[in-house]
């Protein structure tokens, strides 16, 4: 099987960008060898992303471009020292939970070895990344939240799809994410003991963001990666004054917002710690120069197509007026109708300190915490995180943990003051951070003192539960990897609607194009589709405003329509925004191809759904002179 071979091809790319970045930093010998070759590989993850950009839009994205780049790091591991021999003894306590980490292993293996069912994954993560393939260059997607924003950890995912399949994106999604569970270990050894430092990477990797999350093609849970190297180095360099160690924050800072509009955020806050020291103007004008060189590139893209680069967050200043797909009306009209909806808490100084236990107890169903929340650890470390502030409230401003702590609680509160959803997996990305410091400061207020049994009992608790939670999770991917289900059967079970797309790919060329409303069949479709929601463009409208039949028959024209998959009872189509679909089809304008039994999922973690009792209904558009 290819998949693999291309497997260990990219992560031995990424491990010589990444090897060469810090041989020229003269950082090398700051880690233990095994520690030098994760650092590196975080390094040389971002940097592949920042080199697929210019790849990309210069049309160099055929198969022997990629493999020129992936074969171009190679020469790097000659820069990489060999492990060395493991010195330090575990106890049957540490062997353990290295076990109980290998248990979930397991589990992730199995999530890796099926398709892909996330519906963010297939609506945008994975599939933009097949649209730019399937042209052969990166394509500017006018769409925002899911088209027109920063991708570079996206592509990292195009040279593993293009040599070695979906099987290889899919592991490489898998060995992604381990990598910022071995950088967590790799911190906490600075501060913990090895069972301290385990149980701390098992409790991330269970949390139930991270289950949600890690198997899917979604970036906080690498650009927590970054966050990692990023803090570390901001950490050295106030410490030692070092100017490489700003250029390394640097690097780091730029690959965070250039993986995600969030990430400017974090950049903020790194620029803002960074300056408590006495190298503060140097080590800032690294700061941003390096960021900006390693980030921008997917803002001024947005630029030079929409004259936004963080579109669409300012572009009725900024925005272009001759936009079909995106004016300034439907712009305001976005806006009012989105942005509401996803801040349900005041943004105020009481909530902002409710927060995190608003989102632990699952009051608003768009925190989504309920699935894809953080859990109680911190809740349970929370009377013994405070407890260790004040027994060592005198020694806070040393080392790096008050760096850490300043990251975190900058990055949360310009979050939630400025972000434009509250939904808590988007602070994913400083979890890490947080687990480290909260953990630290119950362990040390503990110690061997009456408060460590209670402190353990509650840790074994949530250990216990979460690792409950990973196992019933994973039951679909493992009855999938050990029975005969198909891949068709089983995307069937776990993506919402599937059904009608094996009729499409097969009935169907890539000289029409299908209107679809359902984002997460994205990825699944052979033939051009063209997504049609609530706020996703501007030519046809879905805010129920009343248009004539000839209006709406030329919008769907314009846009080359061929055919439309109208997922509803056909008398129920007046039902449906924009209320024009209606009086096209009682003028005859639809002609019914195929009407096939869907269903309607409820959960990616349970096998729950609906009756297969809605009907798809694939539409071909008829010749214009079907209205009257």
């Amino acid at each position: 099987m290819v998949a693999f071979p291309v497997l260990i091809l990219q992560c031995c790319c990424c491990l010589g960008f990444g090897a060469m970045v810090l041989r020229l930093l003269k950082l090398q010998s700051q880690f233990r060898p095994w520690e030098e070759a994760i650092f590196a590989f975080a390094i040389g993850f971002g940097i592949l992303g920042w080199l697929l950009f210019p790849m990309g839009i210069s049309g160099l994205l055929g198969k022997g471009w990629l493999l020129v780049l992936l074969a171009s790091g190679l020469p790097g591991l000659v820069l990489l020292r060999r492990p060395e021999p493991y010195k330090g003894g575990l106890d049957n306590v540490g062997k353990g939970l290295l076990l109980l980490i290998g248990v979930v292993t397991v589990f992730d293996i199995a999530e890796a070895w099926a398709p892909p069912t996330d519906a963010d994954s297939l609506a945008y993560h994975f599939n933009a990344i097949k649209q730019f393939l399937a042209a052969g260059r990166i394509e500017f997607i006018l769409r925002p939240l899911d088209g027109a924003i920063p991708y570079l950890i996206q592509m990292t995912y195009l040279p593993v799809l293009a040599l070695g399949g979906e099987i290889a994106l899919t592991f490489w999604i898998l060995i992604s994410g381990g990598v910022t569970a071995a950088l967590l270990f790799i911190l906490c050894r600075r501060h913990l003991s090895h069972n301290w430092s385990l149980c701390v990477t098992l409790i991330f990797l269970t949390t139930p963001v991270v289950i949600y999350a890690a198997g899917t093609g979604q970036v906080e849970i690498r650009m927590a990666m970054f966050v990692l190297v990023a803090a570390w180095a901001i950490a050295q360099a106030i410490q030692t004054g070092e100017n490489r160690y700003a250029v390394l924050a640097g690097l780091a800072v730029g690959f965070i917002f250039g993986a995600k509009y969030t990430g400017l955020l974090f950049a903020l806050a790194a620029g803002l710690t960074i300056l408590l020291q006495r190298r503060w103007l140097s080590h800032s004008l690294i700061l941003v120069a390096v960021s900006m060189v390693a980030g921008s590139q997917w803002y001024l893209w947005n630029a030079v197509h929409t004259g936004d680069p963080f579109f669409p967050m300012f572009f009725q200043w900024f925005g272009f007026d001759d936009l079909t797909l995106w004016t300034k009306s439907h712009d305001l009209d976005f806006k009012a109708h989105y942005f509401p909806h996803e801040l349900p808490a005041p943004r105020n100084f009481g909530w902002f300190v409710l927060y995190p236990f608003a989102a632990t107890l699952n009051p608003f169903p768009k925190f989504e915490s309920g699935l894809t929340g953080f859990g109680s650890f911190g809740l349970i470390l929370l009377p013994f995180a405070i407890g260790g502030l004040w027994k060592w409230r005198r020694r806070l401003h040393n080392g790096p943990l008050p760096v850490y702590t300043l990251l975190t609680l900058l990055f949360y509160g310009f979050w939630f003051f400025i972000a434009s959803s509250q939904r808590i997996r988007f602070i994913l990305p400083v979890l890490p951070l947080f687990l480290i410091c909260f953990t630290v400061a119950a362990q040390r207020f503990a110690g061997q003192t009456s408060y460590k049994a209670p402190l353990i009992a509650g840790v074994s608790v949530v250990m216990a539960l979460q690792l409950a939670a990973a196992g019933l999770f994973s039951i679909k991917y493992l009855r999938y990897s050990l029975s005969g289900e198909t891949r068709q059967d089983f995307v069937e079970n776990y993506v919402t609607k599937f059904s009608s797309v094996p009729w499409i790919n097969a009935n169907l060329s890539k000289q029409d194009k299908i209107l679809i409303s359902d984002r997460q069949l994205h990825y699944y479709f052979n033939v051009p589709t063209f997504f049609v929601g609530s706020y996703s463009q501007a030519v046809i409208s879905y805010y129920g405003r009343e248009r004539s039949p000839k209006i709406m028959y030329d919008q769907l024209a314009s846009l080359g329509i061929t055919h439309l998959l109208l997922s509803t009872p056909l008398g129920a189509t007046d039902q449906i925004y924009p209320k024009p679909f209606g009086t096209l089809h009682r003028q005859d304008c639809f002609l019914t191809l195929k009407s096939i039994p869907v269903r309607s999922i409820k959960s990616r973690t349970l096998s729950g759904r609906t009756s297969p009792n809605i009907l798809a209904h694939i539409l071909k558009l008829r010749p214009r002179n079907c209205l009257q």
